[in-house]
């Protein structure tokens, strides 16, 4: 048998027990009222945000309770999942510049109160005085700065209630490491506790040295790092178990290599700071801009054999007593390509990351592909091995 995770579901817990599933994750960030999100707009050419009303966070953490609490019911283990870090993504930001359209996003308002807690590129610019498609980043995502012990602190508050206050299970840590084009350096960090830090080790400003100097680029990633260290000691003071995973893409192919990108998950797994890793997959198009750090191409799709070289990577790092999980991404492509189509993909995926050592299948769908009953059955089969 194979486990198998279902990653934000909309369907009932009972339907996915019956399908094989043995855990679901839900996002549950912005559910809070000490973190909670207001939606804001950005107009191109602007300088900063307009506010708008803070969202009701009343109705969504009532939402993930009853889900929880009815995913144990049906005898499913939960993980509750943000995004670390984020403080924001445009709507829009799939599209080609330059946008004629304002777009409208949503950022905790932590971040809105705090601006000075946004990470920084090395121009001292954020991502709230970057224009609207400004290549900075491949996307137009922002992200607070986890060299302020403040924003860690913030951070892990969030993920600290879901397991005590909701009766999570576990908590997933995801990341979007998405670069500009033909960039393989995060471009972030350049934060005031990490460029006194550098200046106070090495005599010298980091802005004059390279993106990529070892040095920097690996004291920028020890924040996240320290990040994980906090979180285990939180939760570990809870007096039970909870996991803590990392699940993302982009990282995984290069270990030695993984701190330039700010995630350096060798070390979480060495140091026994994370339970289980989650290398991602897409197996449709994500509209992500071709900038995916880990493929020579630069695109984000991957076929079996890059799935196969990923996972081989991956074990053979972290040895057969850890938990890895591949998970495959299968939402709604442009295409719009059939439902029983897609699970054949899902199923061969499946068949191929069982085989090259992972200890399970994650899955991530939207609304279309989930209400089909062809990736139910498609499902169980995975989980019967009927592959």
């Amino acid at each position: 048998m194979v486990d198998i995770e279902f990653v934000d579901p909309g369907a009932a817990a009972a339907v996915c027990a019956a399908s094989g599933v043995s855990k679901v994750v839900h996002y549950a960030q912005g559910v809070l009222e000490s973190h909670a999100w207001v939606a804001c707009e950005r107009r191109p050419g602007s300088d900063g945000i307009e506010i708008g009303a803070p969202e009701q966070t009343e109705a969504g953490a009532r939402l993930l309770k009853r889900r929880i609490d009815e995913a144990h019911a049906a005898g499913l283990r939960v993980d509750a999942y943000s995004i670390l870090g984020l403080a924001g993504v445009w709507a829009g930001s799939r599209h080609q510049v330059p946008r004629v359209i304002e777009p409208v996003g949503r950022v905790p308002r932590f971040a809105v109160d705090h601006p000075e807690f946004m990470s920084k590129a090395r121009d001292g610019r954020s991502w709230l005085a970057w224009d609207v498609g400004e290549p900075v980043l491949g996307y137009d995502v922002g992200y607070l700065a986890l060299a302020h012990p403040e924003v860690r602190a913030y951070a892990r508050r969030e993920l600290v209630a879901f397991a005590r206050d909701f009766g999570a299970d576990g908590v997933q840590l995801e990341f979007l490491p998405v670069l500009a084009a033909g960039e393989r350096v995060w471009p972030l960090g350049y934060d005031a506790p990490a460029l006194a830090e550098y200046r106070r080790r090495f005599g010298v400003d980091p802005r004059s040295r390279s993106a990529d100097d070892p040095a920097w680029a690996r004291l920028r990633a020890d924040y996240v790092t320290q990040f994980f260290r906090e979180l285990r000691h939180d939760l570990d003071a809870l007096g039970r178990p909870v996991e803590v995973a990392a699940a993302t893409e982009g990282i995984w192919a290069r270990p030695d290599e993984a701190y330039k990108l700010g995630l350096d998950w060798p070390a979480w797994v060495e140091e026994g700071l994370v339970d289980a890793v989650y290398p991602r997959f897409f197996l449709n198009d994500p509209l992500y801009p071709p900038s995916d750090p880990s493929n020579e191409s630069g695109c984000w799709l991957s076929d079996i054999a890059r799935i196969e070289r990923e996972m081989a990577t991956v074990r053979d790092l972290v040895g057969n007593g850890f938990r890895v999980c591949a998970t495959a991404i299968a939402s709604n492509a442009p295409e719009n390509e059939p439902v029983p189509v897609l699970v054949e993909r899902i199923v061969a995926a499946a068949r191929a990351m069982v085989a090259s050592g992972s200890d399970g299948f994650g899955i991530y769908v939207d609304a279309r592909v989930g209400d089909d009953d062809a990736f139910w059955a498609g499902l169980r089969r995975i989980h019967e091995g009927r592959f």
